[in-house]
């Protein structure tokens, strides 16, 4: 009886775990961000089993015109191809959808106390009236093709130095055999560690415009209390139109101020969706690391994002007091406040998510895995059986060096907007250090620093960046060691016994910083001799100091490390590859054009389920609980009951899919299982952004704003009906 049931236990095992490995093959077809050249290789076959009905082809060709030819990354005038969003174009005359919060930076610029379009919103009435996008670009892939073979060919029995520097040399040849200007560019990516190798070609427009964007209230409902959450009902979008590159070839770039027809664009689907349909996610993903080791993780999280969180809720208090303080401060400081509270969100959600998963648990036994392979031959233990230590190593000695770069970058110079500002006025000080003055540069720098001037005080409030320097320098004497602090905190914090409020504001009483005036005064009657005064300024020198102990004690360690790091995890990359081979291997995202598939779908966290769409009845129904966190602009609640009450539907504002998706997709187009356009991507549920470092598709949830909803803003809060009759 004893064996039979023995028996019975091991069947019931055999089982489970069958269960387990066809569970996790059912997901696979979800997992990853990839690459649209190779879908007819990999992945077409799962994407029709999860609901898609066009081919391969449909989504990547460069034979015909396909889906990629309406999907552009935004980037900026310095680094096209760099990219820090999606979006896509979306009519025949150069319109472009994509997130509120990846141009309202853009529109900023053009705000001010009288139009204040942070809080009403924009929308331009004709092409005139269209608001220059300065500094931004976009651009369209025209082609990408694998170059693996052509650049490595030969280097096999080559150092890995001599077959770094040839293939270089290839590359650089190959970029430059591609037509380039102004308006075509190319580079190379590398995948895998650099196994894989990929020509990338690029059409770039540099003329882009401001049509349309919802107010603040509406683009961010909830603000920083929604931030990585779900049920969600943002308005998360923003308008843009593409004007044309010249036709001239005797001219490098010129605008033709007429909007361009691209290539193609998207069609638009208004007849929803269910749960479980097919959803598929087109852009530019920026960057993931899938295969970090158990180490790596570990660093992550107890190093990086808890001291990162330490300093930026400090920073979220001070900036939450001076925008509840007055309208001025609030238009100021409300661009400052989603770029800091995004990442402080962001950084909780992964610890989180690290932890909820046991993380560290997994990847250690994904390299117990590793190992056992690296120990079956002694070849593979002659070219592997260094890396994991390798990493480990790295990862040990990076642990001190990477919490200093934390606290110098977040608490030093980035600790506030006047540490950045102030650090400028170093140029100034070394010209003036030669022993012949160039008069001409030194005139130069003046005239920069009094346009920069200008428009520190005129972006920021000097009070309250002195309030950033006080928390910021309380923050930096509790968690640095002596040996890398400033001698201006040390020697305060003996002197003030510790009270960094007064130190900082007798600072300020004895610096040319003190106000605008005072600064300009210092620039205006400016001589060589005055540059003693910057040395002895107790303001400037405080800021400087960051900046030199990040190139003395943080930049050089950090990089020398870190770049030894990176050769151990290029041939961990290699080797993995070479472990699976043959088999679909997720490539970490790295701002290429990349496509996620999956389908929409609720989610159960914490022993709640969640549905799969959000509607207006959750918008009034979060503003009357909490009208001061989900506000509104005046009249939009109402306008949303009456449509509620008018209509015989549920009238959709946002949903998820298990997509998989990371920052750069924000703004890109969700599409249905016939390439039509249904949402825009802006985030991810909280616990999914461990994405990032372990696909897990129960906790995985990117959220997307309806097209429906979009509409809807546009047409009953901008009234834009020029704007929907153009795109349909």
């Amino acid at each position: 009886m004893g064996n039979l049931q023995s028996y019975i236990n091991m069947l019931r095992l055999k089982l489970l775990f069958i269960c387990l490995v066809l569970s996790v093959a059912s997901v696979k077809a979800d997992e990853g961000m990839w690459i649209p050249a190779l879908l007819k290789k990999y992945n077409i076959k799962d994407m029709k089993k999860a609901g898609f009905k066009l081919s391969a082809e449909d989504v990547y060709d460069i034979n015909k015109i396909c889906l990629k030819d309406a999907i552009v990354g935004l980037g900026s005038k310095s680094n096209p191809t760099t990219f820090t969003g999606s979006g896509s174009f979306i009519s025949e005359k150069g319109l472009v959808l994509t997130n509120h919060h990846t141009v309202v930076s853009y529109l900023h610029k053009h705000s001010s106390e009288e139009n204040n379009y942070l809080r009403d919103g924009f929308y331009a009435q004709n092409k005139e009236a269209e608001l220059p996008a300065k500094g931004l670009t976009l651009s369209r892939l025209i082609r990408m093709e694998d170059v693996t073979d052509q650049l490595k060919e030969g280097t096999e029995k080559l150092s890995a130095q001599e077959a770094s520097r040839l293939m270089n040399t290839r590359g650089k040849k190959l970029v430059k055999s591609v037509k380039t200007d102004a308006t075509i560019i190319a580079n190379i990516k590398a995948y895998f560690g650099g196994s894989q190798l990929f020509l990338q070609v690029y059409e770039v427009y540099r003329d882009v415009r401001i049509v349309a964007m919802p107010p603040l209230k509406l683009g961010k409902f909830g603000g920083e209390s929604d931030n990585w959450k779900w049920p969600r009902q943002s308005a998360d979008f923003g308008i843009l139109r593409v004007y044309g590159n010249s036709n001239n070839e005797s001219l490098k770039y010129s605008i033709t101020n007429q909007p361009i027809t691209p290539v193609n664009h998207l069609e638009l689907s208004l007849k929803g969706y269910e749960e479980d349909d097919f959803a598929m996610v087109y852009g530019f993903p920026g960057g993931t690391k899938q295969y970090l080791t158990a180490r790596a993780i570990q660093q992550v999280a107890e190093v990086k994002n808890y001291h990162g969180i330490k300093i930026r809720d400090a920073k979220m208090e001070v900036i939450t007091n001076a925008m509840n303080s007055s309208e001025e401060l609030w238009l100021k400081y409300s661009d400052y406040m989603a770029k800091t509270s995004n990442s402080l969100l962001r950084w909780k959600a992964e610890s989180r998510g690290i932890e909820k998963l046991n993380l560290v648990k997994v990847k250690q036994e994904e390299e117990k895995e590793f190992t056992n392979w690296v120990n079956s031959s002694k070849e593979l233990k002659l070219k592997y059986a260094d890396i994991i230590p390798g990493i480990a190593s790295c990862v040990e000695r990076l642990d001190t060096i990477e919490k200093l770069n934390v606290y110098v970058l977040e608490a030093g110079i980035k600790g506030s907007n006047f540490t950045s500002f102030a650090g400028t006025f170093d140029m100034l000080n070394a010209i003036c250090s030669r022993k012949n003055v160039n008069e001409k540069r030194l005139n130069k720098e003046l005239r920069k620093l009094r346009v920069g001037v200008s428009n520190f005080f005129a972006e920021y409030d000097l009070e309250t960046e002195k309030k950033f320097l006080k928390v910021m320098v309380k923050l930096y004497d509790e968690n640095v060691g002596d040996s890398l602090k400033p001698n201006s905190i040390i020697e305060a914090r003996k002197k003030y016994n510790g009270n960094f409020d007064k130190f900082i504001d007798e600072a300020f009483e004895q610096s040319i910083f003190a106000s605008k005036d005072k600064l300009n005064d210092f620039l205006k009657y400016f001589t060589k001799e005055d540059a003693k005064k910057l040395d002895n300024d107790p303001v400037f020198k405080l800021c400087l100091s960051y900046f030199l102990i990040n190139k003395d004690h943080v930049m050089r360690q950090r990089g020398n490390i870190r770049k030894e790091y990176g050769k151990y995890h290029n041939r961990y990359l290699q080797a993995i590859k070479e472990m699976r081979e043959g088999e679909k291997m997720i490539a970490d995202a790295n701002r290429s054009l990349r496509v996620s598939y999956g389908n929409i779908k609720g989610i159960n966290d914490n022993g709640v389920h969640y549905p799969y769409m959000s509607s207006l009845n959750d918008l009034v129904e979060k503003n009357e609980k909490n009208p001061k966190i989900y506000t509104a602009p005046k009249g939009y609640v109402q306008t949303c009951k009456d449509a509620i009450n008018n209509s015989k539907k549920t009238i959709p504002t946002c949903f998820i899919s298990n997509c998989h998706t990371t920052g750069g997709n924000s703004g890109s187009a969700v599409l249905n299982a016939k390439g039509k356009l249904i949402g825009l991507n802006f985030d991810s549920a909280g616990n999914g952004l461990v994405g990032d470092y372990k696909f897990m598709p129960e906790l995985t949830r990117q959220i997307s704003v309806d097209i429906r909803y979009v509409r809807f803003v546009l047409e009953n809060q901008l009234k834009a009906k020029a704007l929907l009759e153009e795109w349909k």
